[in-house]
């Protein structure tokens, strides 16, 4: 094995990089896909490569066809 299953340090730093991670994950209201009907038109605006592959990530995590259908949910859902 790669470590010791029964070391507490590295059993506490993956508990604590899973409630890090719910924490962020729970300031966000991050939408599900859901289909729906309205038309959409083509924008052009610019996002950093790192930004991008993090949109793309949770679009796919998501269930989402695309991150560009994503990102539009996201901003129609914030309150």
């Amino acid at each position: 094995m790669a470590f010791e299953p029964n070391n507490t340090k590295i059993t506490n730093s993956i508990k604590n990089q899973n409630q890090i991670t719910k924490d962020k994950t729970e300031e966000l209201d991050i939408p599900s896909f859901v289909d729906d009907v309205e038309k959409t038109k083509n924008y052009t605006f610019s996002l950093q490569p790192s930004v991008r592959k993090k949109l793309n990530l949770i679009a796919k995590e998501q269930g989402y066809p695309s991150a560009s259908r994503f990102f539009n949910d996201l901003i129609k859902n914030m309150k």
